[in-house]
């Protein structure tokens, strides 16, 4: 896989994740304003910047794992997989 496919792999996930935590599809305008956020954002890995957009985003903190749905676990376990395939690549 090029880097260019792990970095699009994340993008996806990123917005899935983001679509969970707010319950609604995410706008052409709020993908690229998603991807302002995080270009934008510090952090120590791309999950951590990817987590902090999250937040930003939906102008709220992640339930604590018992309370989130299983569409939420799964759209999260996603991005840190494909988080970490970018930051490897």
């Amino acid at each position: 896989m090029e880097r260019d496919d792990y970095k699009e792999e994340f993008k996806v996930a990123l917005f899935d994740a983001i679509e969970a935590v707010i319950e609604h599809t995410v706008s052409l305008s709020g993908h690229q304003l998603i991807m302002s956020y995080f270009n934008d954002t510090d952090g120590d890995s791309t999950l951590d910047r990817a987590v902090k957009t999250i937040e930003k985003y939906s102008q709220k903190e992640f339930p604590p794992p018992e309370e989130r749905s299983r569409k939420l676990k799964n759209s999260l376990n996603r991005l840190a997989y494909a988080a970490e395939q970018w930051d490897r690549h």
